[in-house]
């Protein structure tokens, strides 16, 4: 092995042999990779965000309308209303009331027919109220935002069920004197009342389901903010 004959300087700077190179060695610290200007300005810590925030975060990416919650929550009410019925007509049957013939069934009870008629009318719309209500509920459960488009996706289901047996009977030729139609025109009144009296029960009757379906989406919802919030409630 050779040693250098000369001792090496102990003053000698030992990077003046790497002076030449290109580029030159530095003795500060050199960043390789330099982020841009504000580049992480708009990076947010997710352990900052507040529970609303998060809820935000997540009606932007998964709200709307679902329309298969709106299905389901359509077959729910369909449902709660042909069980209701049901157990209202079985509860009329075990009184001893005949309701199938509103005449006979008016005259067991201490009450005019229009009387009668108005109970039937207030009952009607209660069994929709409470049937669309269970149906909007079970959308908004199940869609867990957007509650008020839920209910509305519900009852939007009607309507196009609606169309489609409506389309479905009149191909099939299952419109005759039997239907609503033909109840309709053997009504003594006349045509320009009947028309009338068609449109408002109408208008009725979608504000009743509309507005049940809206409240039950608005209420399902609600339960899954509870659940989001119980943390802070703590």
């Amino acid at each position: 092995m050779n040693y250098p004959l000369y001792p090496a300087d102990p003053d000698r700077d030992p990077a003046e042999l790497f002076r030449n190179l290109e580029p030159g060695p530095a003795t500060r610290p050199v960043a390789t990779l330099e982020p841009r200007p504000a580049a992480w300005d708009d990076v947010v810590d997710p352990l900052t965000l507040t529970t609303d925030e998060v809820i935000e975060r997540q009606r932007e990416r998964f709200g709307g309308v679902k329309v298969g919650s709106a299905f389901f929550g359509w077959l729910i009410a369909s449902a709660t209303f042909a069980i209701l019925t049901g157990l209202l007509t079985v509860a009329g049957v075990v009184l001893g009331l005949d309701v199938r013939n509103p005449m006979l069934f008016a005259r067991e009870l201490p009450l005019d027919l229009q009387t009668l008629g108005w109970i039937g009318a207030g009952t009607l719309l209660f069994l929709l109220f409470a049937s669309y209500y269970c149906g909007g509920y079970v959308a908004g459960r199940m869609a867990r935002f957007s509650g008020v488009a839920q209910g509305v996706a519900v009852w939007v289901w009607t309507i196009a069920i609606g169309i489609l047996a409506a389309v479905v009977g009149f191909v099939l030729g299952r419109f005759d004197e039997s239907t609503g139609v033909g109840v309709l025109r053997r009504v003594p009144l006349p045509e320009d009342l009947l028309t009338i009296a068609g449109i408002a029960a109408a208008v009725v009757l979608a504000a009743v389901t509309l507005g049940g379906a809206i409240l039950g989406g608005v209420v399902g919802v609600r339960y899954h903010r509870r659940v989001d919030h119980v943390v802070d409630d703590e």
